[in-house]
């Protein structure tokens, strides 16, 4: 049942929570877990710089953890990549914020001490914990479970009118991930 809603303003800095649950992408031998992640689209007129990233203005940046074999941690704009190459997370859901460019340290800040991969910190727990820590109390998302899934995220997102199927990525720049504080961009295999 859908109580709860945010006013979301076309404008500053939209902090968002998307989930896909995997079923329309799995097939009898293949099941597909899904993916959840956070993006934020920079609508202030202005550039603003998440670690040394400079996001332009009309522009989105994606992020989540990720296991591939360059780097088990958080990866960027990876989402849209496969969105746009390949057609995938056809169904996403999302939940969208207005934030303060102050938010923006909180954002770093979280990403630093949680830059991994591993069975305790996956994609859905990554971006549950910064939606989170990010968002004020009545916007929070209620994951009482103990292994956070992207069908377990999108259950939580259920409660608020305002969510948004099918958000749109395109603005996303080039995927890239840090390590060590050295930023390397990645080109996907076509």
């Amino acid at each position: 049942k859908r109580t709860r809603k945010i006013d979301l303003e076309n404008s500053g800095l939209i902090f968002s929570i998307t989930t896909f649950d995997g079923r329309n992408e799995s097939t009898p031998f293949v099941l597909c877990l899904g993916h959840s992640w956070i993006s934020i689209d920079n609508k202030t007129g202005h550039t603003v710089r998440l670690k040394d990233y400079e996001i332009k203005d009309n522009e989105t940046v994606t992020f989540s953890i990720w296991a591939i074999s360059d780097h088990f941690g958080i990866v960027f704009n990876l989402e849209e990549e496969f969105i746009r190459q390949s057609g995938r997370y056809v169904g996403r859901q999302s939940l969208s914020v207005n934030i303060d460019e102050s938010k923006l340290q909180t954002i770093e800040e979280y990403m630093s001490k949680n830059d991994r991969w591993d069975f305790g910190m996956n994609c859905s727990r990554f971006s549950v914990g910064l939606w989170n820590e990010v968002v004020n109390e009545s916007q929070k998302l209620k994951t009482p479970f103990l292994l956070e899934t992207p069908t377990k995220v999108k259950k939580a997102m259920n409660e608020f009118e305002s969510v948004q199927t099918d958000r749109d990525f395109s603005n996303a720049g080039n995927v890239f991930f840090y390590e060590n504080d050295t930023r390397t961009e990645l080109k996907l295999c076509q």
